[in-house]
């Protein structure tokens, strides 16, 4: 390849010859659009989120979660969408901590003065879309659905799976583990933007609006 071609008066490269790559000699994420400089960043805050949260079983379950490397290593690379938003590798991951960042501003400005569960909608948020996981891959670095997924979607598989973790945990309160299905069966607002139920307590119609206003900023249309 020539560094200092030109073409219709603009210099750039000029390919002069090509040959095609075996799999260890480039890496897949200097092609596309991803956050993948930061990712390591954007993982410590939302495990520095955790360690802030202050009702233990909350953290415990958290930690619990993502202590499991398969889920950690999804839970970080998965796109939050196929098409809308935060469509790309990690960008779940980016999606996330922009919520806990937009929550966190809010929370120093009434500085916690409030009736709000403060750590029960950082766990929503962090937990919100983890069925997403099990929704969608990253297949040559272009978001796909996983095979039969889209017979239940993310809400329902993510309760499914945070309530695995929720069963190993002794003595963890019922009323706390239905709110915290009800965070994730509600999230997306309405039945007609396919929540299962719409939110019913304050902290559940935060985090509806958390993540409106996030995944808004990043729409792909």
């Amino acid at each position: 390849m020539e560094i200092h071609g030109e073409y219709n008066k603009r210099y750039g490269p000029t390919i002069t010859e090509t040959r095609v790559l075996e799999t260890d000699e480039f890496n897949l994420d200097d092609f596309i659009d991803s956050i993948a400089s930061n990712k390591d960043e954007l993982i410590t805050f939302v495990f520095n989120t955790i360690s802030n949260i202050k009702e233990q079983k909350l953290k415990q379950l958290l930690e619990l979660i993502l202590s499991d490397t398969t889920i950690r290593k999804k839970f970080t690379e998965c796109p939050s969408s196929i098409i809308n938003h935060h469509a790309y590798k990690f960008g779940n991951l980016e999606h996330t901590v922009g919520m806990l960042k937009i929550f966190e501003r809010l929370e120093t400005y009434y500085n916690r003065d409030t009736n709000l569960n403060v750590d029960l909608i950082y766990t929503g948020i962090i937990l919100h879309d983890i069925g997403k996981i099990l929704e969608y891959q990253i297949y040559n670095n272009v978001p796909r659905y996983i095979t039969g997924s889209d017979f239940l979607g993310h809400l329902v598989l993510g309760v499914q799976l945070v309530s695995r973790y929720m069963n190993k945990i002794e003595n963890f309160p019922k009323d706390l583990k239905n709110r915290i299905r009800h965070l994730i069966l509600s999230h997306h607002g309405k039945k007609e933007w396919d929540s299962v139920v719409k939110p019913q307590f304050n902290e559940a119609i935060i985090l509806h609006y958390l993540d409106m206003i996030d995944s808004r900023f990043k729409l792909n249309y």
